[in-house]
C-alpha cells in the first residue's frame, strides 16, 4: 500500500476487509487516531462501493478510536438498507432459479448476493445492484419464457447499451415490495470480443447455500477468473478488488492455482488476472502464491502502462467531487487484454460501436419527431 499516501484512501484499503490481521488493525487504529476527514472518508467509500464494509470495520473499532457518533449512526442506517435490499434480491434470485429449474433450465447465479453470501458472509457487507443469472445459450428461449411468466419485462425505451449487449439479454425488470428489481440473463460470462470462451464451467459447478436453499455456483477458480475479467471491463472501483481479495484469503490454500493460470492463458486473461492479483495483494493484503504472477508473463513495460490505466494511481487519481467515473476512458482498459492483435481489435470495435450508437440515437430522435 506504499503507493497510497492519502490518509482517507489508506483507511479504505485497510478497512475494506471482512477480517483484519493484527498488523493491519494497528495501522488502521493509528491512522484513525491521527485524524481523518470523516466526510471525505464517507464520500470515498461510497464512490468505491465499499461503504458497508468500511463502516462495519470502523464501527468495530469505536472503542479504540473516537469516531463521530453521527458517522456511526449514518453507517448503521446504510448497513440496514443494504441488508434489506439484498434480502429482496436474494429472494427474487431464488424464485428465478426455482422457476428456471421447473422449466428444465440449468442456471448459475453469479456476482451480487452470491458473493455477499459466499465471500463476505453477510448480505449487509456488499451492495448489489441487480440479479445476474447465467444459462446455456440453447436454453435462452425457455429461460425467457420462464422470466415472463414470473412477471419480468423489458424497459419500454431501452438505451443502446441494453439492446446491444454482447453477453446478456436486454435487462428485465419486475416490481418487488421495496422497489424495482433488475435482472440480467446471461448466455456467457464475458464478451467474446475481449476474451476467449471459457470451457467446462457447468461441469465444475459447486453447491452452496443462499438462505435456506441449496444452489450451484461457479467453482472458486472460475469465480476468480470471472472477477478478474469483470474488473477489466468495469469502472475503477475498490469493490472489484475486495471481491478478489476476499476469495484469495478464503481459498488461498485450497485453490487450484495451476488451473487458474492455465485458464487465464486459454481465454487471453493473463494480463487482467495479473493486475487484479497484484492490486489485491498490494492494496488489500491478499497476495497470491509467489510463483503465480511470474507464470502470467506480464512484462515491466506493460505493467508500467497499466499503472496509469487501471493501477493504483488510476484507481485513486485526483478527481473533482462531481466526477463519478474517476477513471481513464474505458477504451484504455483494452490494454488489460493479451496481445497486440486482441487490443487492436478491441479498439477498432470501440470505434465502430461508437458510430453505431450515434446512428441509434439519430434514429430514435427521428422516430420521436419534433419537440
Amino acid at each position: 500500500m506504499s503507493a497510497v499516501h492519502d490518509p482517507e484512501q489508506r483507511v479504505l484499503c485497510l478497512a475494506a476487509r471482512t477480517h483484519l490481521d493484527g498488523e493491519s488493525e494497528l495501522q488502521l487504529v493509528a491512522l484513525l487516531r491521527a485524524g481523518v476527514d470523516w466526510e471525505r472518508l464517507w464520500a470515498q467509500a461510497l464512490r468505491h462501493e465499499v461503504l458497508d464494509l468500511v463502516g462495519a470495520t470502523v464501527r468495530g473499532l469505536a472503542g479504540e478510536v473516537a469516531v463521530p457518533a453521527a458517522w456511526i449512526a449514518r453507517a448503521q442506517r446504510r448497513s440496514v438498507a443494504t441488508l434489506l435490499r439484498n434480502r429482496t434480491l436474494e429472494a427474487e434470485l431464488l424464485g428465478v432459479v426455482g422457476a428456471l429449474r421447473d422449466a428444465g433450465v440449468d442456471s448459475l447465479p453469479v456476482k451480487g448476493v452470491v458473493l455477499a453470501r459466499t465471500l463476505y458472509g453477510s448480505l449487509a457487507l456488499r451492495p448489489s445492484a441487480d440479479i445476474d443469472v447465467l444459462v446455456r445459450p440453447t436454453d435462452l428461449a425457455a429461460a425467457r419464457a420462464a422470466l415472463r411468466a414470473l412477471g419480468f419485462a423489458h424497459a419500454a425505451a431501452p438505451a443502446f447499451e441494453a439492446l446491444h449487449h454482447p453477453f446478456h439479454d436486454q435487462q428485465y425488470f419486475r416490481q418487488a415490495a421495496d422497489g424495482q428489481v433488475c435482472l440480467e440473463l446471461h448466455h456467457a460470462l464475458w464478451s467474446a470480443q475481449h476474451f476467449g470462451d471459457a470451457d467446462g464451467l457447468w461441469e465444475r459447478r459447486v453447491p452452496t447455500r443462499l438462505g435456506d436453499t441449496e444452489v450451484r455456483i461457479l467453482c472458486p477458480e472460475d469465480t476468480l477468473l470471472h472477477l478478474a475479467v469483470h474488473r477489466a471491463r468495469s469502472p475503477l472501483r475498490l469493490r472489484h478488488l475486495c471481491d478478489v481479495a476476499e476469495l484469495v484469503r478464503r481459498d488461498w490454500a485450497t485453490l487450484d492455482w495451476d488451473r487458474v493460470v492455465v485458464a487465464a492463458h486459454a481465454v487471453g486473461a493473463r494480463t487482467t488476472l495479473h493486475e487484479t492479483l497484484v492490486l489485491a495483494g498490494e492494496l488489500l493484503g491478499a497476495p497470491a502464491p509467489p510463483d503465480v504472477l511470474p507464470r502470467l508473463h506480464v512484462g515491466p513495460a506493460k505493467r508500467g502502462l497499466l499503472e496509469h490505466t487501471c493501477g493504483t494511481s488510476a484507481l485513486f487519481r485526483a478527481a473533482a467531487d462531481d466526477d463519478l467515473e474517476q477513471q481513464p476512458h474505458l477504451v484504455l482498459r483494452a490494454f488489460e487484454q493479451d496481445g497486440a492483435r486482441r487490443i487492436a481489435g478491441t479498439l477498432a470495435h470501440a470505434v465502430a460501436r461508437k458510430g453505431q450508437k450515434a446512428r441509434f440515437g439519430l434514429a430514435r430522435r427521428a422516430l420521436a419527431g419534433p419537440g
